[in-house]
């Protein structure tokens, strides 16, 4: 098993639709392995805020901190299982799915989808190789 996302990071203005590429290879493609989106919110400043910003127009580097899970919001995005696409309790209402094998469709950016997007796939069949990849998320204001 080999998962790949093309774009480790994505830039996207507010309101704006957003494509998170995750693309996987496997020797046991029957069953249909299990697709699932993770977010978890950038690492906060030691003043506590975890807003994106930058006053100079150019885009922020937020991965340059580390912290612990604990410190940070952690939820399930959405979850594939052959044609079936659950969505997690915060992003249902959203036009939120996963398209083709693994690609995460966010619709419209909101504030607070910047963080980070881990695409893993698992496969009963396969289980050598890399099952997961990270792909960041910063979504930025109108100019």
């Amino acid at each position: 098993l080999q998962v790949t996302v093309t774009d480790p990071r994505t830039v996207a203005l507010l309101f704006q639709p957003v494509l998170l590429r995750c693309q996987y290879q496997t020797v046991a493609p029957d069953p249909p392995p299990i697709v699932t989106w993770k977010y978890k919110s950038f690492c906060a400043t030691p003043s506590g805020d975890t807003t994106v910003t930058s006053l100079s127009g150019d885009v922020p580097d937020v991965t340059a901190a580390s912290c612990p899970d604990t410190t940070r919001t952690v939820r399930i995005v959405a979850t594939k299982q052959g044609g079936v696409v659950t969505l997690g309790d915060f992003y249902r209402g959203r036009g939120v799915t996963i398209l083709g094998g693994a690609e995460l469709s966010l619709g419209p950016a909101a504030w607070g989808d910047s963080g980070i997007y881990t695409c893993t796939v698992t496969s009963t069949l396969d289980l050598g190789g890399n099952n997961e990849a990270v792909a960041e998320l910063v979504v930025l204001g109108e100019a």
